[in-house]
């Protein structure tokens, strides 16, 4: 069915946008960095780190915060610490616990609008679609680019985003970037979004403090900012007035 929305393709960071991480990947940053230096991090020790930008990988932000105290650790060591909390010895690690920041009605309704649900996430392949399929979802989203698939060349790299427009005209559904929209959480999304010529859609997880995130995905480049996912049916079909008119900005 054609989309009756602007837009004809509707692509998700997974972290903070779909899945609730507050328990899971962000812990196991805090206990993998206490773990190598004996020091304990705070939430907002991590976000300050994400909010400058260049940290979608959480290994390599977990080893940064590392570094940064003055230890010297090898990254495969670290990936070792954090994918021993994360994942556990049978996925029964952190990653078990976390919970669904969209209703399934909402991917419903953006469904039944003709809208081409995609996931594009710096998770490794193997863990996003084993949360796609453990929540449910797996017939929202045909399109699931994780971390191997994106090489050296991660968010805010627009990469990512320019590859799932190209994977899909292979498939022969070709789709400009002015029809495509990111919906992302962090600074690193909105910039990927912006480069890749492609509607930047802020979302505030609820564990940070909705105005000032709401600053910080603005500044980054943010169309519009949601406070939560399930808002996007509302704001796409406003999009004219609530999201199109700041393109110049």
């Amino acid at each position: 069915m054609p989309s009756s929305l602007p837009l004809q393709v509707l692509l998700f960071d997974m972290d903070g946008v779909l899945v609730d991480v507050s328990t899971s990947y962000r812990q196991a940053i805090i206990e993998t960095v206490e773990h190598f230096t004996g020091r304990q991090i705070s939430p907002k020790d991590v976000q300050r780190y994400k909010n400058h930008g260049g940290f979608n990988d959480d290994w390599k932000l977990t080893h940064s915060i590392i570094t940064d105290t003055a230890m010297e650790v090898p990254l495969s060591r670290v990936i070792e610490e954090f994918q021993r909390r994360y994942r556990g010895n049978d996925w029964d690690g952190l990653i078990s616990d976390e919970s669904p920041l969209i209703d399934t009605a909402t991917l419903d309704t953006l469904q039944d609008e003709g809208l081409l649900l995609g996931v594009v996430t710096g998770r490794p392949q193997e863990e996003a679609e084993w949360t796609i399929d453990h929540m449910d979802w797996s017939s929202y989203f045909p399109i699931v680019l994780g971390k191997e698939k994106q090489g050296d060349r991660t968010k805010p790299d627009p990469f990512p985003l320019n590859h799932t427009l190209t994977m899909l005209a292979a498939v022969g559904r070709d789709v400009d970037a002015s029809e495509a929209a990111y919906v992302g959480d962090s600074v690193d999304d909105m910039k990927a979004a912006r480069a890749a010529n492609m509607w930047a859609l802020g979302v505030v997880p609820p564990y940070l403090d909705t105005s000032d995130h709401t600053t910080v995905l603005n500044k980054a480049g943010a169309h519009t900012v949601l406070n939560t996912p399930n808002d996007l049916p509302t704001v796409l079909r406003r999009f004219d007035e609530q999201v199109a008119s700041t393109r110049s900005a």
